[in-house]
């Protein structure tokens, strides 16, 4: 099995982990856990991956965190409020 394929596989249950785990606490905390998940992954993985793999990581790692900041603007704008 390709690294890449096993990287794909060990995001999958992480994923699956993540929406049993966030199923009672909501949305937010399946952004959040997804987002671990990918940083833990491409961190574990740097230096072993494509320059084109790596890339593509990338972007759902700045989706992600872009997600992760309107979760965070939303709470902060919901405590103020």
């Amino acid at each position: 099995m390709l690294l890449s394929q096993k990287v794909f596989v060990g995001l999958a249950v992480w994923t699956v982990f993540s929406v049993l785990v966030s199923i009672s606490a909501g949305l937010e905390v399946l952004l959040t856990l997804e987002l671990i998940g990918l940083l833990i992954a491409v961190e574990l993985t740097s230096g072993l991956l494509s320059r084109e793999l790596r890339g593509r990581m990338e972007y759902f790692i700045y989706t992600g965190l872009l997600l992760f900041v309107v979760v965070v603007l939303r709470r902060v704008w919901l405590i103020l409020s």
